[in-house]
C-alpha cells in the first residue's frame, strides 16, 4: 500500500539524522511528553521533501493511514512528518478529513506542538475551505477534551485580515475565564494575533472581560500595546 511506502522513507529519512545531544533537550523542553530523535525542523522538512518528491501519490484515504501510522511511531518527529505531509496535500482533502483522521490526531498524543502543527497544516485550512466546518468548531470547542477546544480557538489563527473577529471573539468567550493553562494560552494567542489589525477592537473585549484569565489577558495586551506603538510610530513619521 502506498502509505506503507511513506512510512518507510520518511523513517528511513530522518533516522540517520537523529542527535542524541539534540533529542535530550528537545524532550526536556518538551517536558518529556515524547522522546525525539534530535532533528530540527528544517534538517527535517528538507529530508523529507527529497524522500516524498519521487514517490506515489496519496489517495486521502492513504494519506489518513499514513498519519496514523505516523503517530503510532515513538520519536515526535514522526508526528511533526505526518503535519508536514498535511501541508502537501491541503489543497485536495474533503471535509470529511477532519473528523478522520483529525478530529482523532487531535486528541491522541496531545500537547500544544501537535496540537497546534496540526491546526496550522490541515484545521485552518479546511474550515477556510469549508466553513459549514464552523460547526465542528463549535462541537470542539463545547467538548471536555482541552484539546479539541484549543484547536477550535486557535482555528483562524493565521487568517490575518481574513479573521472572523466577531466569531473569534464569540469562541473566546466560552472559555474566557477558565483558569485551564492551554486554553487561556490559545484565546491570549488568537486575540494577540487579531489585535495586529483591530487593536482597538481587542482592547475592547478584553475590557468587557475584566474576569478574563490573567495568562490570556497577559497575551492579548502584549499584542495590543505592540500594535498601538507601531501605529503611533507610524503617525509620527508621517509628521516629520
Amino acid at each position: 500500500m502506498p502509505y506503507r511506502v511513506w512510512v518507510s522513507a520518511s523513517v528511513q529519512a530522518l533516522q540517520p539524522l537523529a542527535n542524541p545531544s539534540d533529542a535530550e533537550g528537545m524532550t526536556r523542553y518538551m517536558k518529556n511528553i515524547s522522546p525525539y530523535l534530535g532533528v530540527r525542523t528544517p534538517a527535517r522538512r528538507s529530508a523529507l521533501k527529497t524522500a516524498w518528491k519521487t514517490l506515489p501519490a496519496l489517495s486521502q484515504s492513504d494519506l489518513a493511514r499514513f498519519a496514523q501510522a505516523m503517530w503510532q511511531l515513538p520519536e515526535r518527529e514522526y508526528q511533526y512528518a505526518a503535519t508536514d505531509a498535511f501541508d502537501w496535500y491541503r489543497g485536495a482533502l474533503s471535509d470529511d478529513f477532519l473528523g478522520d483522521p483529525v478530529q482523532h490526531l487531535v486528541s491522541t498524543k496531545s500537547w500544544w506542538d501537535t496540537v497546534d502543527s496540526l491546526g496550522s497544516s490541515i484545521i485552518t485550512p479546511l474550515v477556510n475551505t469549508y466553513p459549514e466546518l464552523t460547526s465542528t468548531m463549535w462541537e470542539w470547542l463545547e467538548s471536555k477534551n482541552i484539546w479539541l477546544a484549543r484547536a477550535a480557538i486557535q482555528h483562524q489563527r493565521g487568517n490575518r485580515q481574513q479573521t472572523d473577529l466577531q466569531l473569534l471573539f464569540a469562541m473566546c468567550e466560552v472559555h474566557v475565564t477558565d483558569r485551564e493553562f492551554w486554553l487561556a494560552k490559545a484565546i491570549g494567542w488568537a486575540l494577540r494575533d487579531a489585535s495586529a489589525y483591530w487593536p482597538n477592537e481587542v482592547q475592547g473585549f478584553v475590557n468587557k472581560h475584566p474576569d478574563i484569565a490573567p495568562v490570556a489577558r497577559r497575551e492579548a495586551q502584549r499584542g495590543i500595546d505592540r500594535a498601538l506603538s507601531s501605529s503611533a510610530d507610524a503617525g509620527a513619521s508621517s509628521h516629520r
